[in-house]
């Protein structure tokens, strides 16, 4: 019976850790693009020296938001998988248990 227990307690430990590794590793993908994305931005409007160069910083931020927006979709597309896969996984562990306690 108690080993019925650890081998419970230790595929849902297993299985809970497996997605928090997924988590963390989505979060700092993210983190680490969003952060390149403001410092080059940040770079670009550091080298504006003129109203030309105001200009062309300007009309460029059209296409950077743009592509941010698109980013921000694929990231809570991503996010609302992997939501979904760990859910399935965690109750899998869960029902997997379930059935080997019967």
């Amino acid at each position: 019976m108690s080993n019925d227990i650890f081998e419970k307690a230790s595929r849902l430990n297993e299985t809970l850790l497996e997605q928090l590794g997924k988590a963390a590793e989505m979060q700092m993908n993210a983190f680490q693009r969003y952060s390149e994305m403001a410092l080059s931005q940040a770079k670009k409007a550091s080298e504006v020296r003129d109203l030309d160069g105001l200009k062309s910083l300007a009309s460029e931020q059209s296409e950077t938001l743009e592509a941010l927006n698109d980013q921000f979709t694929d990231d809570i597309k991503a996010w609302q998988d992997y939501s979904s896969q760990a859910r399935e996984k965690v109750q899998k562990a869960v029902s997997s248990a379930d059935e080997s306690a019967t």
